[in-house]
């Protein structure tokens, strides 16, 4: 594994300066996808950015008719929300179905859109739900957000702080597990 600095962020705001300070540096909370990246030799930072206990950032919240999920959420908290079990069944049960309980417990949101990975559950949700990513600089609607495999509209700088979901007639989710790694295939 490539060398690279630890920070731990303090708030928001200095988690976007640290970014700006170091260019090549890559933001972790859950660190689920970051992670194995880096042990494949896949990302190479300078340094980790650790945004994972911003208070800022974590939380679950119905306002109206949209269902606020703040991207450093943790999956299981996602999966056991009554908020959302009530406003939007299917996406507490899509957290419910992400890896085995150790994932759960770290993961989050905002790591699983942000990244892109096509074997996520969130993206696909992100996009069926027709929610809007909410950075430390703009709204971003789902169909603009994805771009292609791994690729995604957030700009250099650019934090996905939290999601917003209108609440939908229905929904459902329904995963297709791959048998070897359980990803979403």
């Amino acid at each position: 594994m490539h060398p690279f600095s630890y920070i731990k962020a303090k708030s928001l705001a200095d988690a976007a300066a640290l970014l700006q300070a170091h260019p090549e540096a890559k933001l972790m909370s859950g660190g689920m996808t970051l992670l194995p990246t880096l042990k494949q030799g896949l990302a190479q930072p300078s340094h980790l950015i650790d945004i994972g206990g911003l208070s800022e950032m974590s939380g679950i919240e119905l306002k109206g008719d949209t269902l606020l999920i703040g991207a450093a959420t943790r999956h299981y908290d996602t999966a056991n929300s009554a908020v959302v079990k009530k406003a939007i069944p299917a996406l507490a049960y899509l957290a419910c179905l992400i890896g085995d309980p150790q994932v759960r417990n770290r993961g989050t949101m905002g790591g699983s859109v942000a990244n892109n990975d096509p074997a996520a559950d969130y993206p696909s949700a992100v996009l069926a739900l027709n929610a809007t990513v909410i950075t430390n600089k703009r709204e971003i609607a789902a169909d603009d957000f994805f771009q292609g495999m791994f690729a995604t509209a957030l700009e250099e700088g650019e934090i996905v702080v939290r999601f917003a979901y209108p609440l939908p007639k229905r929904a459902a989710y329904e995963k297709f597990p791959h048998p070897a790694s359980g990803y979403a295939m």
